[in-house]
């Protein structure tokens, strides 16, 4: 018997008669709230990420029409205006790709692909979530050319998730004293790494939020398991990515560190051409 509490942002998905569904069919119901949770909560910072080019494009096109009405329009320095504008438009389309990736009606045909991309557009689309709760996102892409076998979307859902969690983990920035002369407050931040090892293209996400409890390391990957208290969270996060690792062949870990917790995926890489 499953509860469900009304205050949890999948309610909708799940009204009417619930002792009718069957445990997968209300599990499958879950994890497709869970999904659409994760694309909520990054609306907001993507919306903001996509007005930086746009307001970039913005200005540039008008000072080339200021310039083609006051007759003083210099070649060169048009087609540095309009390389800017390409370069903008490029980085809105990679962001719009990304929140694409998320519609239901989006493709989850796996294929061999760079991980690295997808990677990187999570952390643009996320950049306001960390900014908002104080958090400093530090990236460090693989070093070599890897490709996995995988469906871009869902690698980029279980990669929000996974960030998602440690961004949870801070909990509220502190409040600082702007005219303090030391602060003292931990650290805030999270680290994004990637690597190849044996043959595997590994992922690191770890904070320095101190920790989960020993018992919940153990559960974190169970279904409904979750810390929060206020019905904000299905607990199908970890779960998601658990069954989006074993079933690419790979898996998913959870490692106590000094000062907080380090998330490792791990993924076949596929083998390189001869």
């Amino acid at each position: 018997m499953i509860a469900i509490d009304e205050t949890n942002e999948g309610v909708l998905l799940l009204s009417g008669d619930h002792d009718s569904l069957s445990p997968e069919e209300l599990e499958r119901r879950l994890e497709y709230s869970a999904r659409l949770a994760s694309v909520g909560k990054l609306a907001s910072s993507a919306a903001h990420e996509m007005n930086q080019p746009l307001n970039v494009i913005r200005m540039a096109a008008f000072n080339l029409r200021r310039a083609i009405e006051k007759g003083t329009l210099d070649p060169e320095s048009a087609l540095g205006k309009l390389e800017r504008i390409d370069t903008q438009i490029a980085r809105a389309a990679r962001l719009v790709g990304g929140m694409k990736s998320f519609s239901p009606t989006s493709s989850d045909t796996s294929a061999s692909l760079d991980p690295s991309p997808c990677i990187e557009t999570v952390l643009e689309l996320m950049a306001k979530r960390f900014t908002a709760i104080d958090v400093v996102p530090e990236y460090t892409p693989n070093p070599h050319q890897t490709e996995i076998n995988a469906s871009a979307s869902a690698l980029q859902e279980v990669v929000i998730h996974l960030i998602d969690n440690a961004l949870e983990a801070y909990g509220e920035p502190p409040q600082r004293d702007p005219f303090a002369e030391d602060d003292d407050a931990p650290p805030r931040w999270i680290r994004v790494s990637e690597g190849l090892e044996a043959q595997q293209f590994v992922l690191h996400i770890e904070d320095a939020a101190g920790g989960l409890p020993a018992e919940m390391v153990a559960h974190a990957f169970d279904a409904f398991v979750t810390s929060a208290e206020d019905g904000s969270h299905a607990g199908l996060g970890l779960t998601i990515c658990d069954q989006f690792a074993t079933s690419h062949g790979g898996k998913v870990t959870l490692t106590k560190t000094e000062l907080g917790t380090r998330a490792t995926l791990t993924l076949p890489a596929c083998e390189s051409p001869l």
